[in-house]
């Protein structure tokens, strides 16, 4: 008798965990119009690349062959961050020959210790001084952004 009570009480216990299930299944699986909530914390933690500076321009995601002991390949985020809004505008219309010119200049720059602070900093200086030399635009200073090198 007392096996029995035992019996009853865990396959109604199964039973209870089993209907506990398929409802969980269910609320996690709905379809409905709503989004998800894996999707509601996707868009709420999603970055963006968009400047909240009014004087940034960027030169959109570059990738390029380098001349380098370890490295072959550079990617990057270049902006630009002008002096003042007229430099934004005439940078903004002349885009593609700055573009071209940027992607000229470090394919044939020395690439050797870009992987270092210093590097990084000598770059940005020296693309700053060829963007001031070359077009006459004054820029302010050079953000990289998503800056890899890659073997």
């Amino acid at each position: 008798m007392l096996n029995e009570k035992l019996l009853k009480i865990t396959l109604g216990f199964i039973i209870l965990l089993i209907g506990i299930g398929f409802w969980t299944i269910r609320y996690m699986l709905k379809e409905d119009s709503s989004i998800s909530s894996y999707e509601n914390v996707a868009a709420k933690t999603k970055a963006t690349n968009v400047s909240t500076d009014a004087n940034e321009v960027s030169l959109d995601t570059i990738y390029i062959n380098i001349r380098s002991q370890k490295f072959k390949i550079m990617k990057a985020d270049i902006a630009l961050i002008m002096k003042n809004a007229s430099s934004k505008k005439a940078l903004k219309g002349n885009m593609e020959n700055v573009r071209n010119a940027v992607l000229q200049y470090l394919n044939t720059m020395d690439s050797n210790g870009l992987d270092t602070l210093e590097g990084k900093e000598r770059l940005k200086s020296e693309l700053m001084g060829m963007i001031e030399e070359n077009f006459g635009y004054e820029v302010e200073t050079i953000y990289l952004k998503n800056f890899i090198l890659s073997p």
